[in-house]
């Protein structure tokens, strides 16, 4: 039986506060898979995980804020449009 891949957290990841508001920033990646996946959860729980795998880690975070300044930080915990949120 073959085991699975363990999961690779990237030293990026971490916790960050924009325009007051706080998010934690999570790169991750399969062991020896292609690309790292961006999650970015906010004080409330809500999860935003980009569709896009990116090429290296530093990318992932780079994504993070510019997507975090552009949309606006307040966008993220008021459920925007960009955000859909999980049935509970």
């Amino acid at each position: 039986m073959e085991r699975e891949p363990n999961l690779v957290i990237s030293s990026a990841s971490q916790r960050i506060v924009e325009d007051g508001v706080p998010f934690e920033v999570n790169i991750y990646k399969l062991e020896g898979g292609d690309g790292w996946s961006l999650e970015v959860v906010t004080e409330d729980g809500t999860s935003i995980v980009w569709d896009d795998l990116f090429e290296d880690d530093r990318a992932a975070f780079e994504e993070t804020i510019s997507t975090i300044r552009r949309e606006g930080a307040i966008a993220f915990v008021n459920g925007g449009s960009n955000v859909v949120p999980f049935k509970r």
